[in-house]
């Protein structure tokens, strides 16, 4: 067996999927036109296509994908008898081959699904923070009270053509607290990311019926964005 040869045996299954990239979807044709064991092994697994096609795993919803159109028509006729009656040997090997591919994507559709779950509660307050002055910044909060106070999702965007930086780089910013009793705490700080949006996760021990207000402050303490809540 030539080192061509080990290669392209590890692709029929490929090539009659569309797997294969166009070129070497080209090199293999050019191999199968000198190749008779590849060329019963791809009329072998001719039927694959339209077997994947009929197998669905029992998901509401799901679809079959299309799949490529597989070998030239005229492929088969190029393998003679001799190859023919090893096609018959090979089908029968590729169809268990065939239901065991088809039982892996059944699973893998389906496990993943399964680890999923549900989706996240939604929170029980939004706050779309308000700008302090002139910055293009926006924020937005999503706060859901917790066991150990206040769990904090936020989303922040910084549009492109801005200026969120200075010589010494991008500007810091910190996300501030206050209860209503007007102690404030720092629950996170960041750096920008122009023309980016971006989440961040944080939280604090103050319940959020106890929360009067939450503020953006540069790095220099200056507030940005500010938002209060009416509990």
């Amino acid at each position: 067996m030539s080192g061509d040869h080990e290669i392209f045996a590890q692709w029929d299954a490929s090539y009659v999927l569309g797997a294969l990239t166009p070129a070497d979807r080209r090199a293999y044709e050019t191999h199968l036109e000198k190749c008779e064991r590849c060329r019963a092994a791809v009329a072998g697994l001719a039927s694959m296509p339209g077997l994947l096609a009929r197998t669905r795993p029992d998901v509401e919803g799901w679809e079959a994908p299309e799949l490529d159109a597989g070998p030239p028509d005229d492929l088969v006729d190029l393998v003679t008898q001799r190859h023919l009656r090893r096609k018959r040997r090979l089908r029968n090997r590729g169809i268990l081959g065939v239901s065991a591919v088809a039982a892996a994507v059944a699973l893998a559709i389906a496990v993943p699904m399964a680890l999923v779950g549900p989706s996240d509660p939604p929170p029980a307050r939004t706050l779309a923070l308000a700008p302090v002055g002139d910055s293009t910044m926006t924020a937005t909060l999503g706060l859901s009270p917790v066991a150990w106070g206040t769990s904090i999702d936020m989303t922040c965007a910084y549009p492109a053509g801005d200026t969120w930086g200075g010589d010494n780089g991008l500007w810091d910013y910190s996300l501030v607290v206050t209860d209503d009793a007007g102690n404030s705490s720092q629950v996170s700080t960041w750096t920008a990311v122009p023309g980016k949006t971006i989440h961040l996760d944080a939280g604090t021990s103050i319940p959020l019926d106890q929360i009067a207000s939450i503020q953006v402050l540069s790095a220099g303490g200056q507030a940005i964005l500010a938002g209060s809540l009416d509990n």
